[in-house]
């Protein structure tokens, strides 16, 4: 597809899922949640373009779709945000409303495309890998959005560990770990180990947190998409779906699809789920 064509596409999605915020200033849904790419020097462009394919997908797949839906509001909303050196700008996109497959899938087409949006083809992002101000900043995006959930996640996916600011002082992993425990957010992790084997390890230790807080490894960027499937299944699937018997959830005759992926929860977060994960 052409630029000019990545862009209508992206334009025509804007348009067809943009929220419509209620007359007190906020809408209510199930679940906030930001999906916050890595997109510092570390990844090359093929990479990225895998990251966000794999985004795409996930959302394009039913199972995926019915957890989004599953909650006692039906609806949830979310925004994509690359994040890189702590010194860059981070690019995001708008708040979008999933309330329908058909919604999901609209917002799939815009995640594809995103590359073009954010600039990365174009050397923007680059540099170190400034977790915690990724985090910073989409603690900022789940305040400032006029949107209220009962559950609100920041989505971490990289490749790398943090390293020290270099340009200016900026918020890191601990400080901002312990800013979202404060705001009762959940930050989760997909760790891509094609540098540090350990990365998942790394992730649990010093980045997760909240309740069910939960990291995800691929072992490769090629298999990336099947592991940001099962995350986001579990990130968006309601606690009260989970809980309802498999004849009444709509979304647990799935659940088996993603039995594969390597899954590591905290047992002092929430033991009953690692028990039932592994």
């Amino acid at each position: 597809m052409s630029l000019f064509g990545r862009w209508i596409v992206l334009v025509a999605c804007l348009i067809g899922t943009a929220p419509v915020i209620a007359a007190d200033g906020e809408i209510d849904v199930d679940l906030e949640i930001v999906l916050a790419v890595d997109g510092s020097g570390s990844i090359s462009a093929r990479e990225f373009r895998l990251q966000l394919e794999g985004y795409a997908n996930a959302l394009r797949d039913e199972a995926v779709q019915s957890a989004a839906v599953s909650g006692p509001l039906g609806k949830i909303a979310v925004a994509m945000m690359v994040w890189s050196d702590a010194a860059f700008k981070k690019f995001e996109t708008d708040w979008f409303i999933i309330d329908s497959r058909a919604a999901a899938g609209r917002y799939a087409d815009i995640v594809e495309v995103f590359h073009v949006h954010s600039g990365r083809n174009y050397g923007v992002g680059g540099g170190g890998t400034g977790i915690g101000s990724g985090i910073e900043y989409a603690l900022r995006m789940l305040d400032e959005n006029g949107i209220e959930a009962t559950r609100r996640t920041v989505d971490v996916s990289g490749d790398g560990v943090e390293t020290a600011p270099w340009f200016r002082k900026a918020m890191v992993l601990p400080e901002a770990r312990a800013l979202a425990a404060s705001k009762d957010v959940t930050i989760n992790g997909l760790a891509i180990l094609t540098d540090f084997r350990a990365l998942d390890r790394y992730y649990e230790d010093e980045m997760i947190t909240g309740p069910g807080a939960f990291v995800i490894e691929a072992k490769d960027f090629d298999a990336f998409a099947e592991a940001i499937q099962r995350k986001l299944f579990l990130e968006f699937m309601s606690p009260i779906a989970e809980g309802k018997t498999p004849m009444h959830n709509p979304v647990e005759a799935s659940l088996h699809a993603f039995e594969k992926a390597p899954i590591t929860i905290n047992a002092e977060r929430n033991p009953a789920r690692k028990a039932k994960s592994r």
